[in-house]
């Protein structure tokens, strides 16, 4: 078995770093005032969390998701235009065709997964809202 002095010198030091960047949190937590209570996030120094209901979850999601939606068509686009300009410039070189070809199917999926994450944003807001 043969192990490198400098790997375990970078595994080491990595741990080090881990546990520097892991105490500040382990010390600076109080106690919850009861045992078994679980504390709050003003117990422990942290702000209140802005989500305080389902409705604003569902909004938060429904943001995300529409940002989702929108990187997808913009790719989607980009892959159209430059399936579109290897079609033009593949000159009978099948190679290039089948790329092209390619990635249109991407741009397909692209379009089919920001389909769905409208849906998403329903079924999300029925099942918060209703529990099942």
């Amino acid at each position: 078995m043969n192990i490198s002095l400098g790997k375990v010198a970078s595994k080491i030091g990595l741990i080090i770093i881990l546990i520097i960047l892991i105490s500040p949190v382990l010390l600076t937590t109080k106690a919850a005032t009861t045992p078994g209570e679980i504390p709050t996030a003003g117990d422990i120094g942290l702000p209140a969390s802005p989500i305080q209901d389902v409705d604003e979850l569902v909004g938060t999601i429904a943001n995300i998701v529409t940002y989702v939606y929108i990187i997808f068509f913009v790719i989607t686009i980009l892959f159209i235009i430059l399936a579109a300009f290897n079609y033009l410039t593949a000159g009978g070189d099948t190679e290039k065709i089948k790329n092209a070809h390619k990635q249109l199917i991407y741009a397909s999926i692209a379009i089919v997964i920001a389909l769905i994450s409208i849906g998403a944003i329903t079924i999300i807001e029925n099942f918060l809202k209703t529990g099942n």
